[in-house]
């Protein structure tokens, strides 16, 4: 079943270059903008002097390192050829004969889309298509059977789900500890105490 819906996507590659050109981007490039849009909404928290933007970020950041240690550990222990080593494929571009399982794109980027949720959810599901997308992507071009991108999206879908429950008000906590210290070290406590008392006015204002 693996094979035969990756030859049905696989196949549609090289008949149409404008459409191949569309899938080689966002095979390859698309995963740059979810890296950006975390960035901006890290530097929005420092410009908009709003802690929570950061800590979103911050924690974001975290649940990505994690879902891609875990599809290191993953691919050692759960070893599969990617298609192109072993069959004939339609291969857009040529990439390192690594662990196939699961996708480290659809991984990575899940991991931001879903994490950014509670930071704008139209965003979040703006870059969840979009990771959909690049899922299909990594198919298209021959990198990737459809089941190390299925595989990989459920995974996040777990590790977020358990990280959010467990582990995310520790992280973002531990984040503004260690946010106050530098900053406190840096001598800019003054400026760190004037953004809480406008984030507590804010809170405050919306209860």
């Amino acid at each position: 079943m693996n094979m035969e819906l990756f030859r049905l996507i696989n196949n549609l590659a090289n008949k149409n270059s404008i459409l191949d050109s569309i899938m080689i981007f966002f095979s390859k490039d698309v995963p740059y903008i979810f890296m950006a849009a975390l960035a901006t909404v890290f530097i929005l928290g420092i410009v908009k002097t709003n802690s929570d933007y950061r800590k979103i970020a911050f924690s974001t950041f975290v649940i990505t390192v994690i879902n891609l240690i875990l599809s290191f550990i993953i691919g050692g222990i759960y070893y599969k050829d990617r298609p192109f080593v072993h069959n004939k494929v339609n291969l857009l571009f040529t990439h390192v004969k690594d662990a196939s399982f699961p996708s480290d794109h659809a991984m990575g980027t899940m991991s931001i889309a879903l994490g950014l949720g509670k930071y704008n959810k139209v965003l979040s599901l703006m870059l969840t298509i979009l990771s959909v997308i690049v899922g299909f992507s990594r198919v298209y071009v021959g990198q990737h059977y459809p089941m190390d991108v299925i595989g990989a999206y459920m995974i996040v879908c777990g590790t977020s789900y358990i990280y959010n429950l467990k582990l995310r008000s520790k992280i973002e906590n531990l984040y503004e500890i260690l946010e106050k210290k530098l900053i406190t070290l840096g001598g800019f406590s003054r400026l760190y105490n004037k953004q809480n008392l406008r984030n507590t006015k804010t809170t405050f204002k919306n209860q």
